[in-house]
């Protein structure tokens, strides 16, 4: 089997840093253990921890690609300076005629497609390394991925009340879907799941080579999923930070290796991490304190903004067939 850095690499950042999930869930059922009651400290404590140490600094982290790697910004130099600000102001723009709760709506669905799409990606690098190219494997591994984490996601948003609570006052409009949706996606999910066992259990009595590394990506992926969307009921805020954080710690470790290949050396990796933490505690503080404080709500939109941006502009800053560089740092020869 190959892998994208090494087998104890791969499965501390890109597979087992799943386990941070349940890490946060414990944080938070910890919390409340202890008198915090929910939707109250209990949350905007776990929200805290996750934010500064695992979300804002995987945000800043993308700057490392596009704005210090000189060959992605010239490639995409409107994006990465007027794109950005546009995004801030709208940001702004929203706020002023009282779309916030739709615009979180927006960003919490973007950001799941983004998620998905992160995992997807990686897959997709472990296919290629080896050479797991049989058209009826491509067909299963994009319906058996894709259906089953369309079908977890939106199992949530079945019988919603017609306004989510993020944090106090603050709701959003998310989509309330008939229930029957979420019931017919998950069987059609578990029959598409059916057929990929078969698959690997025919390779495997046929003596052919399995994706050891595909499909404990998948696994990982899959089961979070389900234990964020379908198997827990947690606010939104903490259902944030569960959703994310796996995502988060994997993207570390796929910037790392991007850094460590593409800017030689270790030095500058440790630098990218550390100003990365410093960020993410800095924001962190500034959204909680705007979180607690409604008077100082406009604090969170600049920063909501660059996450936003960071989900659109990574769709750009990774496309290995368009990027050569990029190709040549990242996968294996």
């Amino acid at each position: 089997m190959r892998w994208l850095v090494s087998p104890r690499y791969d499965l501390f950042f890109f597979i087992g840093s799943c386990l941070v999930t349940w890490v946060f869930l414990g944080i938070y059922h910890g919390l409340d253990h202890y008198g915090w009651a929910p939707r109250v400290e209990s949350v905007l404590l776990t929200y805290f921890v996750f934010t500064a140490i695992f979300d804002h600094p995987h945000i800043f982290q993308t700057f490392s690609r596009t704005h210090a790697d000189r060959v992605e910004f010239a490639r995409h130099r409107k994006s990465h300076t007027w794109g950005l600000a546009v995004f801030v102001l709208a940001g702004f723009a929203l706020a002023a005629a009282n779309l916030i709760g739709h615009l979180i709506v927006f960003a919490a669905m973007f950001g799941s497609f983004h998620i998905m799409r992160q995992h997807w990606g990686i897959l997709r690098a472990y296919k290629h390394l080896n050479r797991d190219r049989s058209p009826l494997d491509d067909w299963l591994d994009f319906v058996t991925f894709y259906l089953g984490a369309v079908a977890l996601y939106f199992h949530d948003y079945t019988d919603n009340p017609p306004e989510t609570v993020i944090y106090g006052k603050l709701t959003a409009p998310f989509p309330s879907l008939p229930a029957l949706f979420g019931e017919l996606a998950l069987y059609a999910f578990y029959g598409v799941l059916v057929l990929f066992v078969l698959r690997q259990v025919w390779l495997f009595k046929t003596g052919r080579r399995i994706n050891v590394p595909k499909l404990a990506l998948m696994t990982a992926a899959l089961s979070t999923h389900g234990l964020i969307f379908f198997f827990t009921a947690t606010p939104f805020l903490v259902a944030e930070a569960l959703e994310t954080a796996y995502h988060n710690v994997q993207y570390q470790g796929w910037v790392m290796h991007y850094q460590r290949r593409r800017f030689t050396g270790r030095a500058m990796v440790k630098r990218w991490f550390l100003m990365a933490l410093a960020y993410g505690g800095i924001v962190g503080t500034i959204e909680v304190i705007a979180l607690a404080e409604p008077r100082l709500g406009f604090l969170f939109i600049p920063f909501g903004m660059v996450v936003i941006w960071h989900y659109w502009v990574d769709g750009k800053i990774w496309r290995m067939r368009e990027q050569p560089e990029l190709r040549e740092a990242v996968i294996p020869q």
